[in-house]
């Protein structure tokens, strides 16, 4: 009686709008939460979000004393080499990190153990292979252009290309630990014991009487990389073998390539979009100038930690309801979850306008002059909360050629956007360019949803409704 009072109790508050108000709204959010399939995703990811926060506060605190210790020049070396190895280990695994995630629990259901051994066996070994190609060929390239880059980067560049393949290892752990719901074994290697090894190695450097310089760092860097992977491989092939019938490995690597390839467009075009201000502003400005604009996205990805909890476990439930042709289902799941992500961002965002330059003020007193790059960017993931994860639901139905499209052109505009602002307006004109991309992004991508699948995914789409149609009936 109770589940069938809800539905129609939400129903009788979008039948009249002049209840609105804060209370109404915070009744309609409650409601939603309550339903199914947000619930199921509210659990996964309030897990999530704890392993976030607690990496978030690691990583935001190593951050700054990193800051600190290393001063703006010497940070501005480290974040420009340390975006190219996030950049480059992210891209190398070519989408096994991902498609991994689709193999593994269709090979489980159906008890194709032998698959199932070869994919994680095969897959492992594809992408050392292709971490050890892209330090081979990015140590040619540095060599080639060493008398285009600047001398302070140079050797810095060559010890981050090292952490390339620990990088790309790692993240496709995190895939296989996530594709057999390990989330505490696929997260906190990556969000809390590498950015801890980090601060540690660095640290240590100072203990012991060096100066912590981008180039100390970023080996410091490589051997905490090194150390989590170990750890997390180990941890991993244990509960593998604790947890998986032993099988004689059978490989379908063509087919698991052609299915993966497509992934690493949707990925490295993000990555693109994501970075691309960072690398650019390496080539206009100086190290420090660099270093303030990092500390400041690292303030503002703070909001994007939200919309991550929610996004992680909603993706396969997403699929779930595509496949079983539940349309109605999953267009409440992502209305529950876009109100889900956007509230609280947009809370995030207003303590950010007060307190970012306070916050950024922990890198340092001249870091607070990154302020407007924070309150420029905030706009962007704002945007982004506002559309919900429609990648995800694009992706997750069949529909990723349209998110490789979409973020294809995205990337080709932030680049031209941060070519034609950054040389007149320096790091604002970086958050211009980045602020805006995103948004259209999300804007493009809330249109195909809606073409491709019928289903809405701005927050304000049933208030926009409710306001067309009172226009008309006037």
């Amino acid at each position: 009686m109770t589940q069938a009072a809800e539905p129609t109790a939400v129903a009788q508050n979008d039948d009249k709008p002049e209840q609105g108000g804060v209370s109404a709204l915070l009744t309609g959010l409650l409601a939603k939460m309550r339903e199914g399939d947000i619930s199921g995703v509210l659990r996964g990811a309030a897990f999530v979000m704890g392993i976030r926060v607690l990496g978030a506060v690691i990583g935001l605190a190593s951050q700054i004393l990193l800051a600190r210790w290393m001063g703006a020049f010497q940070y501005g070396i480290f974040s420009y080499v340390w975006v190219w190895v996030i950049v480059l280990g992210i891209i190398v695994p070519m989408g096994f990190g991902t498609s991994v995630l689709r193999f593994v629990p269709d090979y489980r259901a159906r008890e194709k153990w032998r698959r199932l051994a070869g994919m994680l066996r095969a897959s492992w070994y594809v992408v050392m292979a292709l971490s050890l190609g892209a330090v081979l060929l990015g140590s040619g390239l540095l060599y080639a252009l060493r008398g285009v880059i600047d001398g302070y980067f140079l050797l810095p560049l060559l010890v981050g290309l090292l952490c390339v393949p620990g990088f790309a290892l790692m993240d496709w752990q995190e895939g296989a630990a996530r594709a057999f719901g390990w989330v505490n074994l696929a997260y906190l290697p990556t969000y809390v014991f590498r950015p801890l090894g980090i601060v540690l190695a660095a640290g240590g450097i100072l203990l012991a009487g060096f100066e912590p310089t981008g180039l100390n760092v970023i080996a410091g860097a490589l051997g905490a990389t090194m150390l989590a992977l170990i750890l997390q491989r180990v941890l991993l092939m244990r509960r593998v073998r604790d947890n998986v019938p032993s099988a004689r490995p059978v490989y379908h690597l063509k087919h698991w390539w052609m299915a993966s390839v497509p992934l690493v467009l949707v990925e490295g075009f993000y990555l693109v979009l994501s970075n691309t201000d960072i690398v650019l502003l390496g080539r206009y400005v100086d190290p420090d100038k660099v270093g303030i604009y990092f500390a400041a996205t690292r303030i503002a990805n703070l909001m994007s930690f939200i919309y991550f909890a929610f996004a992680a476990p909603a993706a396969p439930k997403f699929a779930e309801l595509h496949a079983s042709g539940k349309h109605a289902e999953l267009q409440k799941l992502m209305r529950g979850v876009v109100h889900s992500v956007f509230w609280p961002t947009l809370v995030a965002a207003l303590g950010l306008l007060v307190f970012g330059e306070f916050a950024l003020g922990f890198f340092g007193p001249e870091f607070r002059d990154g302020a407007p790059v924070l309150w420029i960017l905030m706009i962007g993931f704002l945007a982004h909360a506002a559309f919900g994860p429609t990648e995800h639901v694009l992706n997750m139905t069949g529909h990723q050629k349209a998110t490789a499209w979409a973020y294809g052109a995205a990337a080709l505009c932030n680049i031209a956007l941060n070519i034609l602002l950054i040389p007149r307006f320096g790091l604002e004109g970086a958050a211009v360019a980045t602020s805006a991309s995103v948004t259209l992004t999300s804007i493009g991508l809330c249109v195909i949803v809606k073409r491709r699948l019928g289903i809405s995914s701005f927050v304000g789409a049933g208030s926009l409704a409710r306001f067309v149609g009172l226009k008309r009936g006037v």
